[in-house]
């Protein structure tokens, strides 16, 4: 097994164990009555539900807590090595990954939308993101938490209406555009974005895809490989945000080295 192997195999393991995780956590709350919601393993529940004094004292030594402190520390660590998070821990996307790998098109058809498409529409996650706040800020968050497709899962066997709507809307739509949840609706996503962008100000480090230009002869097979349709050639360093750092386009150039992880300020 080659280096580009190794690093999908050993990705695809963290995946897993975060996704098997996250269903035996889901299980508990549908058919066993957990005490708790999904929202108390989900990251972007403090922004759900906002961090008021009497959020942070109701949760004080409960789980919740810890997913407080995790949150953070995802945030914390976007901003030197951009949105790892998704590529291996979040079970949202992997399970959007495997739904596009068993129902999605053939790889020798894909075909990537435009990027000034791809701009417009990754532009609806920031209007999520801020829509979100304000709902939690005025105290009508709920609003919101009955259209996530996670907290919807969670309510089974009973019906969440627009939940599963939504739900039903990422599935189809991750058949025909690889991770359409991370690019264009998810709100975390957008608040690691935005993340980046501190850092990038304040000047620090960032672990980025590199591309040696000397050894890269432009066939764009890595682009035509990103799950996040971002064009890879576009400069020596991965600058757009929303890479997730999986490494497929590492694993699909056709010239060994020429695509690896590197910090750059």
């Amino acid at each position: 097994m080659n280096k580009k192997s190794n690093r999908q195999s050993l990705r695809h393991i963290i995946q897993l164990l975060f996704l098997l995780f996250s269903l035996a956590f889901l299980a508990g709350i549908i058919f066993f009555s957990l005490p708790y919601t999904i929202h108390t393993i989900c990251p972007y529940a403090i922004v759900c539900f906002g961090l008021s004094k009497n959020i942070l004292i109701q949760y004080l030594g409960n789980p919740f807590a810890i997913t407080i402190a995790f949150s953070f520390l995802i945030l914390v660590l976007t901003i030197f090595g951009s949105r790892l998070f998704c590529a291996y821990i979040c079970p949202l996307g992997t399970l959007q990954e495997i739904i596009y790998t068993l129902f999605g098109k053939k790889r020798k058809n894909r075909k990537q939308i435009p990027q000034f498409q791809e701009r417009r529409f990754a532009s609806v996650k920031y209007i999520v993101l801020v829509v979100t706040i304000i709902l939690s800020l005025i105290g009508v968050n709920y609003i919101f938490i009955h259209l996530c497709p996670v907290y919807a899962l969670s309510l089974l066997p009973d019906i969440a209406v627009w939940g599963l709507i939504v739900t039903l809307v990422i599935i189809v739509a991750g058949i025909f555009l690889e991770r359409f949840w991370c690019r264009f609706l998810c709100p975390y996503a957008a608040l690691m974005n935005l993340f980046q962008h501190l850092g990038q100000l304040v000047h620090f480090p960032r672990l980025k895809i590199h591309r040696n230009l000397e050894r890269c002869n432009d066939c764009e097979l890595c682009s035509l490989s990103c799950p996040m349709n971002i064009n890879i050639t576009e400069d020596e360093y991965v600058q757009n945000p929303n890479c997730i750092l999986c490494f497929k386009c590492a694993e699909k150039c056709p010239k060994p080295e020429t695509l690896k992880g590197k910090m750059e300020k």
